[in-house]
Parts: structure tokens; C-alpha cells; sequence
């Protein structure tokens, strides 16, 4: 696959995408900020853009001037509006295994403690399954508990701080607010 850096203003975007990417953007300008362009845009042989409408936005809001990208010119018209859908669409399909995902960011946070979780765009309702807060080893265990991360989470109102304290304290974690 040949990837070329293009200057940004030659990439017209898709005006019938289907896909609203505006609130998707500002993570998308944390990620592109914390590892830098690791896919490409894919535009058609016309410079449409086919894959990477809010990699496109972001780059924008960021004033990059040249981005990545692959031109798929083997692709037929049929087989471009096809892509453009079913990229989208497998997002909507994909759902988090809390326990590998709980797993990931344990070890994330013994490798960088500091690590700031807020890019990441993680809110309460992905800390709501009772898997993903891990529970503490009983009392009577000779086992010391291992040490936790500390999680940064934002909560949209008090009544979701109240419950997530509420949660934490009865699985015996220290909680600071």
C-alpha cells in the first residue's frame, strides 16, 4: 500500500457523508497530539475523501498542512461508497470486554502512573459495569492488595459522583473527591 504525504488543502471532503464526526474531533486532536498520524486518510482518485473524515478535522483544527494518506484508485465508485459505509458502520457494531479493557489500563498505569486517561474520552458510564472496578482481596487473605491505578474520572453531575463514590467506597478503595 503506497502512502504519500499530500498537502491537506488538495483532500476534498465527502459532502454526502453520512456520518455527523464533529464530537468525535476534539479526541481525535488528543490522539493525533499524543501519537502523531498512524493511519492514513484514503481518498478516491478524484482526492475525495473515502476513510478519515474526522482524522480530517482534526488535522485541520491542529493547521496541519500535510497529512498521510493513500489513494485507492483500484476501487470501483460502487466499491468506494461501500467502504466509505462499512467503516463507519463496524464502530457501531464493536463493544468494550470490560475485563481486558480493565486489564489494559492496569497495566497502562504501572508503566506511567501519570498517565492521563482524559484523552482517551472514558466517562462514568464506562466505569458502570461492576467487572471493571476490580474488588479488593478479602481481609482474611494473607495477600497484600496490589497497588491501584489512580483513576481520573470526570462525572457530568454530583448525583454520578455521589454513586461512583458510593461504589468505590463500598468495594473498600480510598476515595478522594
Amino acid at each position: 500500500m503506497d502512502i504519500v504525504d499530500m498537502p491537506i488543502e488538495q483532500i476534498k471532503p465527502y459532502k454526502k457523508n453520512p456520518r455527523k464526526n464533529e464530537k468525535a474531533v476534539p479526541e481525535v486532536v488528543k490522539s493525533l497530539r499524543e501519537f502523531g498520524f498512524r493511519q492514513p486518510l484514503v481518498v478516491d482518485s478524484s482526492m475525495v475523501l473515502i476513510v478519515g473524515h474526522t482524522r480530517l478535522l482534526a488535522a485541520k483544527e491542529l493547521g496541519l498542512t500535510n497529512v498521510p494518506v493513500h489513494i485507492a484508485s483500484t476501487l470501483t465508485p460502487a466499491q468506494v461508497r461501500a467502504y466509505r459505509i462499512a467503516d463507519n458502520r463496524s464502530h457501531d457494531k464493536s463493544e468494550w470486554d470490560v475485563t481486558l479493557l480493565n486489564e489494559e489500563l492496569g497495566e497502562l498505569f504501572e508503566m506511567d502512573e501519570k498517565f492521563d486517561i482524559h484523552f482517551m474520552d472514558f466517562s462514568l458510564e464506562d466505569f458502570k459495569d461492576k467487572e471493571f472496578i476490580p474488588d479488593l482481596p478479602n481481609e482474611d487473605e494473607d495477600e497484600k492488595p496490589e497497588k491501584k491505578p489512580i483513576l481520573h474520572v470526570e462525572c457530568k453531575d454530583m448525583s454520578d459522583l455521589d454513586e461512583l463514590f458510593q461504589e468505590m467506597n463500598d468495594r473498600g478503595y480510598k476515595v478522594k473527591i
